[in-house]
C-alpha cells in the first residue's frame, strides 16, 4: 500500500511539473501562441517584407505579437533585399511597426552590415531607425555613432550623433 501511494505521488508530481513548464513559455497577455511563424506583408501583389520567427505570442486586443529568434527580409527588387536578424521583437500589424531587440544585425547584398541593440521598421514611412548605438561595417569603411535613420525610399542613411569613421586603404581622389 505504501508503494502504491508513492507511485501515485510521483506520477502526480511529474504530470504537474510538465504543465507548469508549458505555461511558463506562454506570456500571460497572449491570446494565441505559435511556433515557427512566417508573416509576409504584400502590396499590389508584391512582397514588401516578411518575418520568420521561432515562436510568437499574439495579443488580439492590441493586434500585436511578441516574437523570438527573428529573421526579417525587406524586399527590394531594384537594389537587392536586406536581411535583419535579432533575438526578440514585437510585430504590430495595426501600425505597421516591427521593433527588433537584442543582437540586431542588418545586412544588404553589397556586404554592408549594421549592428545595434534595437531597430524599428516603420512600414508606413518605409523607414528603419534606432536611438541606440550603431556600427556600420563594409569592405572599406567602418562607421559608428548613436542613432540612425535609413529612408528606404531615398536610400538615404543618416547617423544622428557621435559619428566616428575609419577607412581601410587609401582614400580615392575624385
Amino acid at each position: 500500500m505504501l508503494a502504491t501511494l508513492l507511485v501515485v505521488l510521483v506520477v502526480g508530481n511529474l504530470h504537474q511539473s510538465r504543465t507548469e513548464a508549458v505555461l511558463d513559455i506562454i506570456r500571460p497577455d497572449a491570446d494565441l501562441a505559435m511556433q515557427k511563424i512566417n508573416y509576409t506583408e504584400t502590396q499590389d501583389g508584391q512582397r514588401k517584407w516578411s518575418v520568420q520567427a521561432d515562436s510568437a505570442t499574439h495579443n488580439f486586443k492590441e493586434n500585436s505579437a511578441v516574437i523570438e529568434n527573428i529573421r526579417m527580409v525587406i524586399y527590394d527588387p531594384k537594389n537587392g533585399d536586406m536581411v535583419v536578424t535579432s533575438r526578440e521583437g514585437r510585430l504590430n500589424m495595426t501600425e505597421g511597426l516591427v521593433l527588433l531587440r537584442g543582437d540586431v544585425v542588418l545586412q544588404n547584398v553589397n556586404g554592408r552590415s549594421v549592428l545595434t541593440d534595437e531597430l524599428k521598421f516603420d512600414d508606413n514611412a518605409n523607414l528603419l531607425s534606432t536611438e541606440k548605438a550603431v556600427q556600420i561595417a563594409s569592405e572599406d569603411i567602418n562607421l559608428s555613432g548613436v542613432g540612425m535613420r535609413y529612408d528606404l525610399n531615398r536610400k538615404s542613411l543618416k547617423i544622428l550623433s557621435s559619428v566616428e569613421a575609419s577607412f581601410r586603404g587609401a582614400l580615392r581622389q575624385p
